[in-house]
């Protein structure tokens, strides 16, 4: 029998095994885990209006059955927007195309004339604008066959939302009494359900800012980039980036760089507004995460869950440092992973 010494030095041993296995496992099951986690985040986004309509007087099935339709209408809207927006930007293509190869005759004829030569750099064969636009429709295919899978997270969440009640009445059946653990899980669960909550309530006004934005500059499919501004402005930094590219590239094809540089301004004034000035206020400094986690995190996730698991990746490890930061053991890797080191209490020596 191994002694208590080497036990504890196999400790790290067997936990680093277990997570290979474990994240092997999650990334072999992809098309069940992401319909899942789907159902989780919403679950999450659901659970208080769920409980508000509870206590007006609605009956647990009524508000279910509101709280499914929102859900159902809102999924139908999004796919109608990606399926609006893919057929029109196939309509649109030649004009792109077209516009693509008078900015690149233009770019080359200035530095023809400045005795610039670069060669086949700006040859048309390496800028196909149907390879760019395929490139643009992998994300907005990948969360379209999400959405076909709308039935299972749709039944998934009235579940989840149905068990949400008895879960405390569980917890303490399983703690034989004792306050520490259902406290506990109570403050993650509570710490969760208010950062996503929050979080997709400011995503919801940079989408809405973005759109009539994308509108009052006349950009072709203004609702596709608040869509995707809402998306990925849960990946912070460098998802507002992302988001930005194809808006202001189009906004360039469409009517030049003055139009472009509109575009991009209002991108960072609004990302400026909501994410340096609303969000610490609301949620805190204290629930940020360091920049080099954002991105090691949007690597991980969109390895493990494919593009689904990118835009999910700061909610995902906002999610375990919150339970990491609840955790007496482990609060030292929640500090790592946050965004600056936290305070010392009053009167205490730094």
């Amino acid at each position: 029998m191994p002694d208590a010494a080497e036990t504890r030095r196999s400790a790290p041993l067997l936990s680093a095994a277990a997570f290979v296995v474990v994240i092997a496992g999650l990334r072999a099951a992809q098309p069940i885990v992401v319909p899942f986690l789907v159902a989780v985040f919403l679950a999450m986004i659901c659970l208080p209006p769920l409980r508000s309509l509870q206590e007006r007087g609605l009956p647990t099935w009524l508000a279910l059955l509101v709280i499914t339709a929102v859900i159902c209408v809102g999924g139908i809207v999004v796919v109608a927007v990606i399926g609006n927006s893919v057929n029109q930007m196939r309509l649109r293509l030649p004009t792109y195309e077209q516009r693509v190869a008078e900015i690149q005759d233009d770019l080359a004829k200035r530095l023809k004339d400045i005795d610039v030569d670069i060669g086949s750099v700006l040859d048309r064969e390496n800028f196909k604008t149907d390879q760019v636009l395929s490139l643009f429709g992998n994300l907005l295919s990948a969360l379209g066959s999400v959405l076909g899978n709308g039935l299972i997270i749709v039944f998934t969440l009235i579940f989840m939302l149905l068990e949400a009640a008895d879960l405390p009445a569980k917890l303490r059946a399983i703690s034989g009494g004792d306050g520490a653990l259902p406290g506990r899980l109570d403050r993650i669960q509570e710490s969760v359900r208010q950062y996503v909550s929050i979080k997709t309530r400011l995503s919801f006004l940079t989408g809405v800012l973005v759109t009539i934005w994308m509108w009052l500059l006349d950009v072709d499919f203004p609702v596709l980039w608040g869509l995707l501004a809402f998306l990925f402005n849960y990946i912070p930094n460098i998802g507002s980036f992302i988001a930005a590219v194809p808006a202001v590239v189009l906004a360039f094809l469409q009517y030049g760089i003055a139009s472009a540089i509109y575009a991009a301004l209002g991108y960072v004034a609004i990302n400026l507004i909501v994410g340096n000035v609303l969000e610490p206020r609301v949620m805190g400094r204290g629930l940020g995460l360091s920049s080099l986690v954002v991105f090691v995190s949007l690597i991980f996730w969109g390895w493990v869950l494919g593009p689904i698991g990118m835009l999910f990746s700061v909610p995902l490890t906002m999610i375990v440092k919150i339970v990491l930061d609840n955790s007496d053991e482990l609060r030292w890797v929640s500090i790592l992973l946050g965004s600056e080191a936290p305070r010392p209490a009053a009167g205490s020596r730094p």
